[in-house]
């Protein structure tokens, strides 16, 4: 009795694993566009960060109705700034929402914070 493989053998195993390599690449897109999404989050969380401590140190009197851009131009900003209740004198409401495209739709992210006289 002859011991091995036959051609028939060999070329179904050959199917099966490309079945299964084919599923599993399959998946690469969605990773890398979840990564994607992921660095734009993180990015947006950064600027915001950054952009509400300039407003917050910058103070209460120049608050105001701006817009503009970050180093990335992929990313914008705009922000309003309202009163809050009784305190109007002394508090105000700044709302910062960051804009991006990706993949041509839009998102875009709020930060609110308060400031208040110092």
């Amino acid at each position: 009795m002859r011991k091995g493989f036959t051609l028939i053998e060999i070329v179904i195993s050959l199917a099966i694993l490309a079945v299964g390599l084919v599923g599993i690449l399959s998946l690469f897109p969605i990773g890398f566009d979840a990564a994607r999404r992921s660095v734009n989050s993180t990015q947006v969380a950064i600027y915001g960060h950054n952009h509400m401590e300039e407003l917050r140190n910058a103070g209460f009197p120049v608050l105001g109705i701006s817009t503009g851009s970050f180093s990335d131009p992929a990313y914008t900003w705009s922000q309003s700034v309202s009163t809050t209740g009784a305190s109007a004198d002394t508090l105000r409401q700044v709302d910062l929402t960051i804009s991006w495209q990706y993949r041509n739709k839009g998102y875009h992210q709020v930060f609110t914070t308060y400031v208040a006289t110092r």
